[in-house]
This record gives structure tokens, sequence and C-alpha cells, in this order.
């Protein structure tokens, strides 16, 4: 599904330029907290990113519960239409 490859490909290009990570270090698999260091303040701009590049709201409630990269695929696969 290229769709879903295509979600990855710029989620792991955001949090690389946003982290200042190096892309190899990026994965579904990566907590967001404590592979990745993600405080709250950046999560709340990574969010703000997300929003613009996917054309989507991210919620509150929902921001919460996002605690691995793949959280974070899987929310835009299935936000994206």
């Amino acid at each position: 599904m290229p769709m879903k490859n295509e979600i990855e490909t710029k989620v792991n290009g955001i949090l690389s330029s946003l982290l200042e990570r190096k892309l190899e270090e990026i994965n579904a698999r990566c907590s967001l907290k404590d592979d990745l260091d993600v405080d709250s303040t950046e999560m709340v701009e990574l969010c703000g990113v997300l929003e613009k590049t996917f054309n989507v709201e991210i919620d509150d409630t929902v921001e919460k519960k996002l605690k691995t990269v793949g959280d974070l695929y899987t929310l835009l696969s299935s936000t994206k239409h």
C-alpha cells in the first residue's frame, strides 16, 4: 500500500527534522517519549506540524494516547481519506 508508506516517510521526515535525529533512528516501534525524548512542548509542536502536513485535526485526548511512532502512522492512516 503506497499510501501507508507515504505517511510513514513523511512522519519520519518530520520527526527527523523536528527532533534533529537521523532517519535510521526512527521506526514504528520507537517510543516517542523514551526513545526519541519527545517532551510535552515538542509533542504539541509535532502535532501542529502533522495537522498542517496531513490536513487533519489531532484532538488533545488523542494526542495524549500517542505513545509510539507507529501510533502516529495508525492515526494518520485512519484520518487521511
